[in-house]
C-alpha cells in the first residue's frame, strides 16, 4: 500500500498545530492528497434536550458558534497550507450527542488518519473523543502526534519499533504500517514476555520476520523481560535504547471500557509515550 491520500482532523489552533504539521509534510514528501477536517462542535445537554422551548434556544445558539469555530479554524488551516500541496479544507460542525460517528464518517476514506495525541497533558478537551472515533471508525491506520518539537516529518522514520504480541490489533497494524516500515533502515520487533511456538516449532515472529523480509524490510526480533513496570514503559524504555523514531502496535486489545476503568497498554501509550504512534484497532 501507498499513501496517496491522508486526512487530519483539527479542533484547536493551540492543541492541533503538530499533527496539522505532520500531516502536510507527509502528505508533500509522498506526493499524497490532504484532507484537512476543521471540526466545530455544537454542544447539546442531555437536560437542555428535555425542554422543547430551551433545547431550540440552545442549540441554535450552540450552532452558530460551533459553525464559526469550523469556519475560523478553515481559515487557519489554508494560512498554513503550502501552495504546491493537493488539499481539501472541510469546515464540519457536528452535534456533540454525533461527534464519534462523523469525524469517523469525514476521515475514513484515506491511507492515513492524522491526529494529536488524545491523552496527557496539553490535549484539548475534544482529543480522546477525535482519537478514539479515528481508531474505531475508520477501520485504517491512525498517526498518533506528540505534542513536542523537533521531530523532521520530511524524511521517512529511519528506525521502528514494532510492538507484536500475536493479536490481530498487531498484525493489523503492521499491515497498516508498510509504507512506514518499508521506508526504515531497521525495524525492531519487540515482545513484551517469551515468545510463542507453533506445532512446527517455528513461532509466529519467525513468520512476521520472514514476511517482512519478502518486503525487503530488514527486522530483528528482540524479547523484552516482562517486569513489574506497565508494558508501555517497557516498550518506550526499548525504543529510546535502540533509537527508535516511531512505535507500531495494536489498539486496543482489551475492551475501551476495561482500559478506561483499570489502565491499560494503549491508553498509557497515548497519554505518556513521546513518540509518534502508527497504530491500528
Amino acid at each position: 500500500m501507498t499513501l496517496t491520500s491522508l486526512s487530519v482532523v483539527v479542533s484547536s489552533e493551540a492543541t492541533d498545530a503538530p499533527a496539522l504539521e505532520a500531516a502536510v509534510a507527509i502528505a508533500l514528501r509522498e506526493d499524497a492528497h490532504l484532507d484537512v477536517i476543521c471540526l466545530g462542535v455544537e454542544v447539546v445537554p442531555m437536560a437542555a434536550m428535555s425542554i422543547e422551548g430551551a433545547a431550540a434556544l440552545v442549540r441554535d445558539s450552540d450552532y452558530s458558534a460551533a459553525h464559526e469555530r469550523a469556519m475560523a479554524l478553515g481559515q487557519w488551516a489554508q494560512r498554513a497550507l503550502p501552495p504546491t500541496l493537493r488539499t481539501r479544507v472541510r469546515r464540519l460542525t457536528v452535534a456533540s450527542p454525533n461527534l464519534s460517528a462523523e469525524v469517523a464518517r469525514a476521515a475514513r476514506c484515506s491511507d492515513l488518519a492524522v491526529t494529536a495525541r488524545p491523552y496527557g497533558p496539553g490535549g484539548g478537551d475534544l482529543a480522546p473523543l477525535i482519537g478514539e472515533a479515528l481508531l474505531f471508525g475508520t477501520a485504517g491506520p491512525v498517526l498518533v502526534v506528540p505534542d513536542r518539537e523537533g521531530i523532521d516529518w520530511r524524511r521517512p522514520f529511519r528506525r521502528l519499533c514494532l510492538a507484536w504480541n500475536r493479536s490481530d490489533e498487531a498484525l493489523r497494524a503492521a499491515r497498516f504500517a508498510m509504507p512506514f516500515l518499508r521506508q526504515a533502515d531497521r525495524v525492531d520487533i519487540a515482545i513484551v514476555g517469551p515468545r510463542g511456538h507453533g506445532p512446527d516449532q517455528a513461532g509466529p515472529e519467525e513468520a512476521l520476520s520472514l514476511w517482512l523480509s519478502r518486503h525487503g524490510i530488514r527486522a530483528e526480533v528482540s524479547e523484552l523481560a516482562r517486569t513489574e513496570r506497565r508494558k508501555a514503559d517497557i516498550l518506550a524504555h526499548f525504543a529510546a535504547q535502540r533509537g527508535c523514531e516511531a512505535l507500531v502496535l495494536g489498539a486496543y486489545g482489551h475492551s475501551r471500557l476495561r482500559e478506561m476503568l483499570l489502565g491499560g497498554t494503549t491508553r498509557d501509550m497515548l497519554a505518556e509515550v513521546p513518540l509518534p504512534l502508527v497504530m491500528a484497532h
